[in-house]
């Protein structure tokens, strides 16, 4: 998704490029008893240039069905922005990550603001402890 500069003396060089990414769910296994035995996904939107704000929500589907997700996180006058969602493993099912984010340009540019959206591919987690 692309933003460019608008009005009087905008350059060609005046673009701002921004990318969404959901990374495939994994096991993830932590020493924190609190944190153990989890399915994870994590998503990242990363921008060629600052922006004036970044938000970002990921979530966790379990057979196609909500497992977890996350709340929404912000920052501003940044190009990178990630989150994740995190719920108790259960073997042998299979797991998606989505991810939406919301990307304000800075002044001058069109669009102002944009939705960017996110898919993983599906993957199966057939067992949930360390090997």
């Amino acid at each position: 998704m692309t933003s460019k500069k608008t009005g009087t003396g905008a350059k060609s060089a005046d673009v701002i490029t921004c990318k969404i990414t959901t990374h495939l769910p994994h096991y993830s296994h932590h020493a924190d008893a609190d944190n153990r035995h989890m399915v994870n996904v994590t998503a990242t939107t990363t921008c060629t240039k600052k922006v004036a704000r970044l938000s970002i929500r990921v979530a966790l589907y379990k057979n196609g069905n909500l497992y977890k997700q996350s709340s929404v996180k912000s920052n501003t006058g940044r190009n990178k922005i990630g989150q994740n969602a995190a719920r108790r493993c259960v073997k042998k099912q299979k797991y998606t990550g989505y991810s939406k984010g919301v990307v304000t340009f800075p002044a001058g540019y069109t669009p102002h603001t944009k939705t960017v959206r996110d898919e993983s591919k599906s993957v199966t987690i057939n067992a949930c402890k360390k090997k």
